[in-house]
């Protein structure tokens, strides 16, 4: 099954990548994840590499061959794609288009609670549609760089949304990680208004909880 998607988000996932977008004649979330269970279906670079060398990025318009659809509790939007068939580019697009193809996710709180994580009881509570991807205009946000020893430097985002305040939610955004690897620990990119796509991470088995990413940040 063909699917086309707009991707919205490209980050870094266990030294690999994940991707996510919306459906072109739906405008609803898909995941594409790969067969590698150990990774928790993260996409090796050959798999978002075209044919003319080029690689995925962000506002591409791709063509990928779907198998099958395989949601887990945490992430209903996985969907397993064939490794055999080569994914193709058909367009561009910009934000803009965006927003106005389908506008920005609007729920009460980023993934069920005000905090940067979900535990597993607050997970099977969820009495509506569960989603583990958004994208949603926040404020008053903020990207947070501190060095805890060498070699362990994290860089995370705070920001408003929905009159609630959010910290430390950690950053994916290849990007943003790379524009903020060189500078001293602090604050920067202050944006009062910030369109961010967030991801919820499967369970992290050392703590049990599910984390709040920050997988792709519109500056």
């Amino acid at each position: 099954m063909n699917k086309e998607i707009i991707v919205l988000a490209r980050s870094s996932k266990h030294n690999d990548y994940c991707i996510a977008g919306i459906d072109t004649s739906t405008g609803k979330w898909i995941r594409p994840i790969s067969k590698n269970t150990y990774k928790e279906g993260a996409i090796p670079l050959k798999d978002i590499t075209y044919k003319n060398g080029s690689t995925v990025q962000i506002f591409d318009i791709i063509k990928i061959n779907i198998t099958e659809h395989q949601p887990t509790k945490a992430q209903p939007e996985n969907y397993v794609y064939d490794p055999f068939v080569p994914w193709i580019k058909t367009d561009r697009t910009n934000l803009e288009q965006i927003i106005r193809f389908r506008g920005y996710d609007n729920p009460n709180t980023i993934f069920y609670n005000e905090g940067k994580d979900v535990s597993e009881e607050e997970l099977d509570n969820v009495s509506s549609k569960k989603y583990s991807l958004l994208f949603v205009n926040v404020k008053n946000a903020y990207a947070f760089v501190k060095t805890f020893q060498p070699g362990n430097t994290r860089y995370q985002l705070n920001f408003n949304y929905n009159n609630i305040n959010y910290k430390y939610l950690k950053i994916t955004d290849e990007k943003v990680k790379r524009s903020l690897s060189n500078k001293p620990d602090g604050q920067y990119y202050h944006r009062t208004n910030l369109p961010v796509v967030f991801s919820l991470t499967e369970k992290y088995k050392k703590t049990g909880k599910y984390y709040k990413m920050v997988a792709q940040i519109f500056y």
